[in-house]
Formats: structure tokens, sequence, C-alpha cells
């Protein structure tokens, strides 16, 4: 016996807009994903590895002895310390500055031998 309620041809309309709301609905959230996955990836940026930034931020190429690198620190041995930036430090990827007399210790996630090599390729 047919409803006279439900016909059939309404059924199949709502089984219908089901299926494209679940679509939709679908598609939205993978964008929303998608879009904080993203934006994730741009604030865990790794540090800079551009030369003149480190150098700069180091208080120029001439207050520059030495650089060593040991695992995530960056060991640099300066003329004066006084002189280091530390905002553009923490701007170029350092978590954390350790400054003992004219020797500064410099935490970097990963990079360490990396900025190490580039500072020193243009000492």
């Amino acid at each position: 016996m047919k409803s006279l309620f439900y016909p059939n041809i309404l059924t199949q309309s709502i089984d219908t807009l089901a299926i494209v709301l679940i679509i939709v609905g679908s598609l939205l959230l993978l964008t929303a994903v998608i879009v904080l996955l993203v934006a994730y990836l741009k604030k865990k940026k790794g540090p800079s590895l551009k030369e003149d930034d480190w150098l700069l931020a180091l208080g120029g190429k001439d207050n520059i002895k030495e650089v060593t690198a040991i695992g995530s620190r960056l060991n640099i041995n300066l003329i004066e310390k006084d002189n280091i930036n530390r905002d553009k430090l923490k701007e170029l990827g350092v978590s954390s500055i350790l400054v003992m007399s004219n020797k500064v210790t410099l935490v970097i996630e990963n990079q360490a031998e990396k900025i190490a090599d580039l500072i020193n390729r243009s000492l």
C-alpha cells in the first residue's frame, strides 16, 4: 500500500539530497583539514638558510671567530657578544640562546650542521 504522506518520488528526492549533503560536508571537512595542515606546516618551518641573515644577526662577518655544530647546537665564538641581535636570531628559527663570555650557543632543530657550514663558507 502506498503512503499518502510520503510518495515514492519524494522519498527518492530525500535520499538524493542526503547523499549530496554528505558529499558536500565531506568536501568541506577535507578542505578545512588541508587548510589547517598547510598553516601548521608554514608555522613549523625550519630555520632560515640565508647566509646574510645569519651573519647580520651574529654582528657581521668580522664579529665571528669560529663556528661549530654539535647535534642541534650551534657554538659560535665571537669577538663581541653584545653585537648579536637576539630578536633576529629568534626570527631565523633559534629556539634558545645561551651566552657565556664571548661564546654563544644557539639551539636549532635539525639544522645546526647546515647553518654552521653556511656561516663557515662565508668566513
